[in-house]
């Protein structure tokens, strides 16, 4: 994202995002809410220089939903940042907006994922974006295939995915867990249709799914092309909360239930399922154990100690 910032905080953002870049951060949406309070401070404090208590919770207030909480986020980080530069700055306490409890996942059905894909493969062709029609069903698809986090398949370049061994490389995972993920013979034909469709359309693409403006998709792209999708899959409208993420909790917990179904031990088993999805540890990667039936939840390795979800990482870009 190009954006010219114009506040009197303008040169002190575009330093702070040249060494998030530097240490390996993603700074898309970071870019995004920091050209947002660069608005709000030309509009409501203009000529500040200053990140004063006033200017934090003015902008934090002005946001709607949850989106106050992620802007909290977002000028405490860059009030830490100034602090470190030795300019004179605000922090926002880190508690100055109360951590959401996480809701538990729920997880899609046979019939909704056939539903929900089945309307993927009817998105209709866009004059102003010639690839949407293919861009939908692939990216959907690879992501429940692979197990994968919203922002991975988004951020996926096109040198990751590599068709002569069927592997894809995650190179900006959560908790900058790289890794190779080796996948199924069917799916990757499939990626390998899109890409020659794709580059026939935007030859010499950096990102496997570009936007029409050169660069990655946004969070915000993703989650409503999901909810269009779904609300057009005759799924109902119970499930308000479906997005994206959803089809990554489907992933792991049918992983686990197909390997309890071929006798295989799950202790044994749960360090490659997470090594696979990239989590952090393996308790993240036993909760999916509470979402399947009851019959699992009798076994033994439900008695293993701190068993606590996965952070939610959904997107929803301010």
């Amino acid at each position: 994202m190009n954006y010219h910032f114009c506040s009197g905080f303008a040169g002190r953002i575009g330093e702070s995002m040249r060494q998030r870049a530097m240490l390996g951060y993603s700074v898309e949406d970071y870019t995004t809410r920091l050209a947002n309070f660069d608005r709000f401070c030309v509009s409501n404090f203009p000529g500040a220089t200053t990140l004063t208590q006033d200017i934090a919770f003015a902008w934090c207030n002005d946001a709607q939903g949850n989106a106050g909480a992620k802007r909290a986020v977002i000028i405490r980080g860059f009030g830490r940042y100034l602090l470190s530069v030795g300019e004179d700055a605000y922090i926002l306490p880190s508690l100055f907006f109360p951590t959401k409890k996480p809701t538990l996942p729920y997880i899609c059905s046979d019939s909704e994922l056939k539903n929900f894909f089945g309307a993927t493969d009817r998105v209709p062709s866009d004059s102003r974006h010639p690839l949407l029609e293919y861009t939908i069903p692939t990216v959907f698809r690879l992501q429940y295939a692979c197990g994968l986090r919203p922002q991975e398949v988004r951020q996926l370049r096109r040198v990751d995915v590599n068709s002569s061994n069927s592997t894809i490389y995650i190179a900006d995972g959560k908790h900058y867990k790289e890794r190779r993920l080796a996948v199924d013979e069917l799916v990757m034909d499939m990626c390998s249709n899109y890409d020659r469709i794709a580059d026939s359309v935007v030859p010499g693409r950096t990102y496997f799914f570009q936007s029409p403006r050169g660069g990655a998709y946004t969070g915000n792209w993703l989650s409503d092309n999901f909810s269009k999708c779904w609300a057009k899959s005759g799924n109902g409208d119970k499930r308000s909360n479906c997005v994206p993420y959803c089809l990554r909790h489907r992933y792991a917990t049918e992983t686990l239930m197909r390997w309890l179904e071929e006798g295989r031990d799950i202790d044994a088993w749960i360090p490659y399922l997470s090594a696979y999805m990239g989590h952090a540890s393996f308790s993240a990667t036993y909760y999916y154990t509470h979402l399947l039936p009851e019959r699992i939840g009798r076994m033994d390795y439900m008695r293993t100690n701190n068993i606590i979800p996965e952070a939610i990482d959904y997107e929803d870009d301010d």
